[in-house]
């Protein structure tokens, strides 16, 4: 670390038309801390500014649940479905950019995972009926872990169930994704990241192992992109060509029999990129009813364990490519430098150690907090509260 100078990572560099200060980006994360009702209060304010202040370029706000509390999957998850939500949301920018930092948030409808629906005995939206998926993930758990990862399938009132979304479903869900981004951009974020990876309503319309339909949204590659395209050009006419918007996808679908291959995350970001998008993060899933599978995505246990697949899909895109998943600040100059990404996302590190990209700066990266402080809390976090 001594000897690194870091001038690759620390550089400034452009997602369309938004300058950031270095590279290196808060990655998305479900943080649990907004308020019950969904409000940005001072804790969430606060923990986003220290990240800001250490020196991050850009910190992106995770999990914005565009139709609040429908489709939502954490409990305290950030709400960006209505205008009530702008206060909050207008003071956390405010936070950020006083230290001199860009802000972004990402836009999510949790689809067949959304577990909120469940407690409250709401269908959740899906392209199709999942499969089952049976694994071993239960037998990790405490019996206090296991209460508060079941609670939501014990509330009162609490119900299983599905609606296959219609054509007027997936109308709504565009307009909602377009509201959602247009609301925060009133709100002072300096981009959005639309969530097309993790499960998640978008990935699951892009996953042939859930996406069965037998219309223009599904079968074909370019069929299951098409809602992704949709939302894309939905957000853009919205928000404005110079606003910038990109989307997170799965570079592969670990473990899941069917699931999405790498082969099809490249030709989804060329799609992505033909219709607007302005870059691309890739990251990975895993099956989430096997436990090993939580640490090969997304959870990435292998240092640098994405960093092939987004080398492999900037081979294919013009538009910045974003890694992300357990890499060192010496390797993510050396990435840069080599032009196998154009950025590099840090979450563990950053929760770890919020000055890391003031450290690096000043040439003290050998005072950065280690990773592996927070990474036995975190996970069983991740795992009670997924």
């Amino acid at each position: 670390m001594a000897t690194t100078t870091f001038s690759h990572l620390l550089s400034p560099a452009n997602i369309g038309k938004l300058t950031l200060r270095n590279r290196i980006l808060m990655t998305p994360m479900g943080s649990n801390l907004a308020q019950a009702d969904g409000h940005c209060g001072e804790r969430i304010q606060r923990y986003y500014e220290e990240r800001a202040k250490g020196g991050a370029g850009l910190v992106t706000v995770g999990v914005g649940a565009i139709t609040w509390p429908e489709g939502s999957c954490n409990p305290n998850q950030v709400a960006v479905s209505d205008d009530i939500f702008l206060p909050g949301l207008q003071a956390l920018t405010q936070r950020v950019h006083q230290h001199g930092c860009k802000a972004a948030i990402q836009l999510q409808h949790a689809g067949k995972v959304a577990v909120c629906d469940i407690a409250a005995g709401r269908p959740m939206l899906v392209p199709s009926i999942p499969p089952h998926q049976s694994g071993d993930m239960m037998q990790a758990l405490t019996p206090a872990e296991m209460a508060a990862f079941v609670s939501n399938y014990t509330a009162e009132g609490a119900k299983v169930a599905y609606k296959v979304a219609t054509q007027s479903d997936i109308d709504w869900l565009v307009e909602k994704f377009a509201e959602a981004a247009d609301r925060a951009k009133r709100a002072g974020f300096d981009a959005v990241e639309l969530h097309a990876g993790h499960g998640y309503i978008l990935s699951e319309f892009l996953s042939p192992n859930i996406n069965k339909r037998e219309d223009h949204y599904g079968g074909s590659l370019e069929n299951r992109a098409r809602l992704l395209v949709e939302v894309i050009q939905a957000v853009k006419q919205k928000v404005g060509a110079d606003f910038p918007v990109w989307c997170r996808i799965d570079a592969k679908e670990f473990r899941v029999e069917g699931g999405i291959v790498f082969a099809d995350a490249q030709r989804t970001a060329e799609i992505a990129e033909a219709a607007g998008a302005d870059a691309i993060h890739v990251s990975a899933y895993g099956n989430p009813a096997i436990g090993v599978a939580f640490t090969d995505a997304p959870l990435v246990q292998k240092p640098a364990g994405f960093v092939d697949f987004a080398a492999g899909i900037k081979q294919r895109i013009s538009i910045p490519v974003i890694a992300v998943g357990r890499i060192e600040p010496e390797l993510a100059d050396k990435i840069i430098a080599e032009g196998k990404a154009d950025f590099v996302a840090m979450g563990r590190k950053l929760l770890a150690d919020p000055e890391l990209p003031n450290k690096l700066s000043a040439g003290r990266a050998g005072d950065i907090r280690p990773v592996f402080t927070v990474i036995p809390a975190l996970a069983r976090y991740l795992l009670i509260s997924r």
